[in-house]
């Protein structure tokens, strides 16, 4: 009765509903389509609700907003106005194209685009090819170095004009110290000011617009500019930059301004990438981050053979103790799968346990002949070599969203999230910060270093990641695993620690068994000459 009196109560129009339904599904369809063809090299994501409660600053835009995730938030509604004088400002620098032919320039790139992006835009066409020239016209002017002597040009003297003043640029390099770093007491700390790109820019505009297009100094855009929800696709900043210059052969000179705009971010990390080698194919501004940051090499699959033999040789002479002692039988079985620790491995131990296992860590020199990046880690018969990391208030966002670009875009790997899981464990407490700031591989400007400990543990939450799967670190695993398990290693270690780690105790326990020893061959020889 209470079926028949709630089904009477609600009619529901089935075809209507079939149709909406259809309607749906063959937009969700098109939308996956797009992505199966490739339309989508590399997604755009939204961070899930979950992860951004860890730590939402370090995934939302605090001044800057730059695509459609963060678009027209109240806090952000400041940043509009500079990118509506950027436009102004290229407008004025090649007057031969219009606003309307940048209009249709992007309007037929629009749908791939969108394709970018994981979740679907509320946006319509004009208030999404609006967002995408600001956003292009922004980065241009004040990263890609956009600029001439005069407001209007024909094609061929815009470009001798560019060229001039990139010459000129290149005599006030001396701006990039100021620019991308500063050192305090000895520790490193980022302050990016992006006016110091546009230098040249501002004495040209002004003379055109008294308010200034680049009044302001603020590091929190810079790292706007790097967050996985603030980007737009490269290639439509790429194509507004050949339309506007002529030559659609060529973007050598945008690109190379975005890297060196990258390298003031990365400016105390440790990078292949050079001016000589520079990156041209990006598909966003974070993944030309991750690629300054990713490995030079992988480790090779020797340095595993060689952590496993001596794994053998420590089956073998726990065995015979034990078999010689009479006391095998309860552990020959337990000793039988001793080898399984380095087929099987779930983590990594703490810096001080590798210490007292005989390890020793050294910050590992940078060489300009022969380059490392960051995730250059190297482990060779006990030293374990680490490139310095700078360790301050931004390091937390940077890692964060490099962490989840590697976890919502498989296809570029995990090498940024096997090195924060590293670091993670291997900085478990404070003394072990403590430790590998002593050795000169961690430089920090946190308040103490259970801060540091903290960070890193917070950055490994909620973070999917198999510990034996193909990752650049797994040989790095195993020849740990296998040295911290050879107790050779720690007798050793403990040996040396307590015993040698001073010289007058180090001297006190030599002469201390060469009189022992002494005494032992004076009561052989007395022995040998009474049977005698």
């Amino acid at each position: 009765m209470a079926t028949e009196e709630y089904t009477s109560s609600y009619d529901v129009d089935i075809d209507e509903l079939a149709i909406s339904m259809r309607s749906d599904l063959s937009h969700h369809m098109s939308q996956a389509a797009d992505r199966a063809n490739g339309n989508r090299c590399c997604l755009i994501c939204k961070i899930v609700h979950r992860i951004r409660l860890t730590d939402r600053d370090a995934y939302e835009p605090s001044v800057l907003s730059i695509g459609p995730y963060h678009h027209s938030e109240l806090p952000l509604l400041a940043m509009e106005t500079e990118k509506w004088i950027c436009l102004d400002y290229i407008l004025k620098l090649n007057r031969e194209v219009s606003l309307r032919e940048y209009l249709s320039l992007i309007s037929g790139l629009e749908k791939e685009a969108r394709g970018y992006y994981t979740e679907e835009i509320n946006m319509d066409s004009r208030e999404f090819l609006q967002m995408l020239l600001l956003d292009s016209c922004f980065i241009l002017v004040y990263l890609g170095r956009m600029n001439a002597q005069g407001a209007s040009a024909d094609g061929e003297q815009l470009k001798e004009n560019m060229k001039h003043e990139r010459k000129k640029e290149t005599m006030d390099l001396s701006h990039m110290d100021t620019v991308c770093c500063q050192n305090v007491s000895g520790h490193s700390t980022v302050d990016i000011e992006l006016n110091q790109f546009g230098k040249e820019t501002e004495d040209s505009h002004n003379q055109g617009n008294s308010g200034g297009t680049v009044e302001w100094y603020n590091s929190s855009a810079v790292y706007d500019l790097l967050l996985l929800e603030n980007q737009i696709p490269f290639f439509i900043v790429k194509t507004i930059y050949q339309f506007f210059s002529r030559n659609v052969g060529t973007t050598l000179l945008l690109t190379n301004s975005i890297s060196e705009f990258m390298e003031g971010i990365l400016y105390h990390f440790p990078k292949v990438i050079t001016e000589g080698n520079r990156k041209e194919d990006f598909y966003h501004l974070l993944h030309l981050c991750h690629m300054y940051l990713k490995p030079s090499h992988k480790l090779e699959d020797n340095d595993y053979q060689y952590a496993a033999e001596p794994q053998y040789f420590q089956f073998i002479f726990d065995i015979s103790r034990k078999i010689l002692t009479f006391g095998w039988e309860q552990y020959v079985f337990r000793d039988l799968n001793l080898l399984n620790p380095v087929l099987k491995f779930n983590r990594w131990r703490r810096a001080v346990d590798y210490h007292e296992a005989g390890m020793r860590f050294i910050k590992r020199e940078f060489d300009e002949d022969y380059p490392h990046s960051l995730l250059d880690i190297r482990f060779r018969k006990g030293l374990m070599e680490i490139p310095c990391l700078p360790i301050d208030d931004k390091s937390s966002l940077l890692f964060r969203n490099l962490v989840a670009f590697e976890q919502t875009c498989p296809q570029f790997g995990d090498d940024i999230t096997a090195y924060v899981v590293l670091l993670s464990q291997l900085t478990s407490t404070a003394a072990d910060v403590a430790l590998l700031a002593q050795k000169g591989i961690i430089v920090h400007q946190m308040e103490s270093d259970e801060d540091v400990s903290t960070l890193f543990t917070k950055l490994f939450e909620y973070v999917v990641f198999n510990f034996n799967g193909e990752h650049y670190l797994k040989s790095l695993c195993y020849a740990m695993e296998a040295h911290y398990q050879r107790r050779v290693n720690r007798w050793m270690a403990w040996l040396w620690h307590n015993h040698f780690s001073n010289p007058w105790v180090g001297f006190a326990a030599i002469a201390s068994a060469f009189l022992v020893v002494c005494t032992i061959m004076q009561t052989v020889l007395a022995f040998l000459s009474y049977m005698g």
